[in-house]
């Protein structure tokens, strides 16, 4: 186990708000799912001066990840361009529990038209 995911669980037990340790959990639920497929992922610390997303480690993408009963589209898609721009990346995903699914192979990745045009251009370049 990497020491900052570690860590990242030892802060899970002690946090006090449960809309908090729910959207914790999940980021640490993504972070390893992306860790076992290659990508040297971290959660990024809350608070930060500039919002650049939940997760780092993937060059060039900004990643928010949401675990919300209800989801405000709108409110993420605007989080999102401003963390994008924040980040200075070149596209960005939000990364949606789906309720009673644990698996994050199966949560939502979602984006912008825009973005996922940009991302669909680049795989037709490298194809």
């Amino acid at each position: 186990m990497h020491l900052s995911t570690y860590l990242e669980t030892w802060r899970l037990t002690t946090m006090t708000s449960p809309q908090k340790r729910k959207g914790h959990a999940a980021e640490l639920a993504v972070v390893k799912w992306l860790r076992n497929h290659g990508i040297n992922a971290d959660r990024i610390q809350a608070g930060t001066h500039k919002d650049r997303g939940d997760i780092n480690g993937w060059p060039g993408v900004v990643i928010e990840v949401k675990d919300r009963k209800a989801h405000s589209w709108h409110g993420y898609f605007e989080q999102l361009r401003r963390q994008i721009e924040n980040d200075k990346a070149w596209t960005g995903v939000i990364i949606a529990k789906r309720p009673g699914i644990t698996d994050v192979g199966e949560w939502m990745a979602v984006m912008p038209v825009k973005e996922w045009y940009a991302l669909a251009s680049l795989m037709e370049e490298l194809a």
